[in-house]
């Protein structure tokens, strides 16, 4: 009997089922931000996280926020930046030196981060964060009101096709508990919002996406596709074809390090480490070009002594390094790939990143000079203390992007004939101010000194991104705020942190908004999106010119 009992729990635990007025998969800063503000409306929320941390890349080590106008971001990204402001202000003092380095917030160590992040969903009792939860099915309803497992979505590259299928409404998802395999919960609610960086619960919902670089011809982007340009430069170069190819960003990893010896455990040289990954590096250094760290890599510095690490560009005139820590290529069947091949990929990128700082310090084609100067590092012992001082997240700069309603283009920057300004957007529920900034795709080529292939860094003026992006082809009761609706180039541009943040923000108003007024996410009054979104100090538009060539 105790045995049948028992049997009985155990089914009952694999099959359990919650409901909520809005789930949230992902507690990155858009899904923080979307959790926030759905419960700031009244929403029952629920939270799935895959991982056992919370704040995404943010909370992983991409600590020097990317912002070049602030009054250009608001809402809960500022609400964001008081707890960091506070947080410096009460534990070191107003005159301190940590609460200086933080720069209004904008500069803070990854664990503050994840504190933050951690506080702000604390903060509303509707909220309910459930983390190593990976969400492995969905279940919608068709047009003939039969509910049925979804269908996964289909990737369509290129042009819009002119038909994208029939629309489903997504009822429920399934995840997993991956703390207790094998046990599985369904989870209903009125809203589902997909904040993960790689669209995974869009995909498995049914939603077509696309992945990889559009041709040039396309959607008409002048830097679209296959190309070459030199950073901050706006003419591609002899040999950029503009053809379309599957190729996304470089990822790197944004790690801290530190000088300071109590709070220091060694770089180490990692199983897997390969020397001819850096014989471009290796090359610059024999030629005399690297002399110190800091010509290898980019350094920003952060409260407590600690420095946030990322890749350095190849500037132009065929300055060192040729490669830094972003790893091209490697990384392409990351946005469809599954668990255990990303995982796969986030080790081998460790290896590399780990393995350069390695070489740097004790290769001995490295000048002492050199060598010396990287020795004096170290990873913080007080950062990602449950991951021997590694980071927990990589910097995936693209994942899979949707087909929403809308499809955000480089274009969308061009100046108009009337106002000299990009266009206004009916919906416009956001803004994208930071330069079209498209890390490397493809690997060094000596052919091309000075140039990474498919590196862009294009200065525009700041414009709006329509709520449509977020609203995907094909899937009802679905908001899509960081795998949202763009072009690779167009991408480029809106896939900062700040600006997710203010997406998963405006999804999380929306979803009640609808909700309020009996409607669909697809169908609701924007305009009361827009209203509700500067009440609460979020901004929709945004005009103030930035130096823009004429043939942008």
């Amino acid at each position: 009997m105790k045995t049948f009992l028992t049997l009985l729990l155990t089914l009952s635990n694999a099959f359990a089922s919650q409901r909520a007025d809005v789930i949230v998969v992902s507690a990155n800063p858009a899904g923080v931000a979307a959790a926030v503000a759905a419960a700031k409306s009244g929403a029952k929320v629920i939270v799935l996280e895959e991982s056992a941390h919370v704040g995404g890349i943010i909370a992983g080590g991409l600590t020097n926020t990317d912002i070049r106008k602030h009054g250009a971001v608001g809402g809960l990204y500022n609400d964001f930046k008081r707890r960091i402001v506070e947080h410096y202000t009460t534990t070191y003092g107003a005159d301190s030196k940590q609460l200086k380095v933080c720069k209004d917030g904008n500069r803070f160590e990854a664990r503050i981060a994840e504190k933050v992040f951690r506080d702000m969903l604390a903060a509303e009792k509707n909220i309910t964060l459930l983390q190593r939860h990976r969400v492995v099915a969905a279940r919608v309803v068709g047009s003939d009101g039969t509910e049925k497992d979804a269908m996964p979505g289909k990737r369509l590259d290129g042009a819009a096709p002119k038909d994208f299928g029939p629309t489903v409404k997504l009822v429920s998802i399934t995840a997993e508990d991956l703390s207790k395999p094998g046990t599985q919960t369904e989870f209903r609610a009125a809203t589902f919002i997909d904040c993960t960086y790689e669209g995974d619960l869009a995909s498995l919902a049914g939603v077509p996406y696309r992945v990889g670089r559009e041709s040039r011809a396309t959607f008409g982007e002048p830097h679209a596709g296959h190309i070459y340009v030199r950073f901050k430069d706006y003419n591609p170069l002899p040999g950029s074809t503009g053809e379309a190819d599957d190729g996304i960003q470089a990822f790197c990893f944004r790690f801290h390090l530190t000088k300071v010896r109590e709070n220091q455990v060694p770089v180490e040289k990692p199983e897997g480490y390969h020397r001819d990954d850096y014989k471009h590096l290796l090359d610059d250094i024999r030629a005399g070009k690297i002399k110190r760290l800091r010509d290898a890599i980019q350094l920003y510095e952060m409260p407590n002594e600690k420095w946030e690490v990322n890749s350095e560009h190849n500037v132009a005139g065929g300055d060192a390094p040729s490669e830094s820590l972003d790893l091209a290529e490697e990384n392409w069947g990351w946005p469809e790939a599954g668990p255990a091949e990303r995982e796969r990929i986030f080790k081998r990128y460790w290896t590399h990143n780990e393995g350069l700082l390695w070489l740097l310090g004790n290769d001995p084609e490295c000048p002492q000079e050199l060598r010396d100067d990287v020795k004096q590092w170290g990873f913080p012992k007080d950062e990602f203390t449950d991951n021997r001082h590694r980071p927990h997240h990589i910097y995936v700069r693209q994942g899979r992007r949707i087909w929403g309603e809308y499809t955000l283009t480089q274009n969308d920057a061009k100046p108009t004939f009337e106002t000299g300004l990009p266009k206004r957007q009916p919906d416009g529920i956001s803004i994208v101010e930071f330069e079209f900034d498209s890390h490397g795709v493809s690997k060094f080529d000596p052919r091309y000194p000075g140039v990474r292939p498919g590196y862009v860094f294009i200065a525009h003026d700041p414009f709006q991104i329509p709520y449509r992006v977020l609203v995907p082809k094909c899937v009802d009761g679905l908001l899509v705020p960081v795998a949202c609706s763009a072009t690779h180039m167009g991408y480029s541009a809106l896939r900062m942190e700040p600006v997710f943040m203010a997406l998963g923000e405006a999804c999380g108003i929306a979803a009640m908004k609808a909700q309020a007024a009996g409607t669909s996410v697809r169908q609701v009054d924007v305009k009361s999106v827009q209203r509700e979104i500067v009440k609460r100090g979020g901004v929709i538009l945004y005009e103030n010119t930035a130096i823009v060539p004429e043939d942008l």
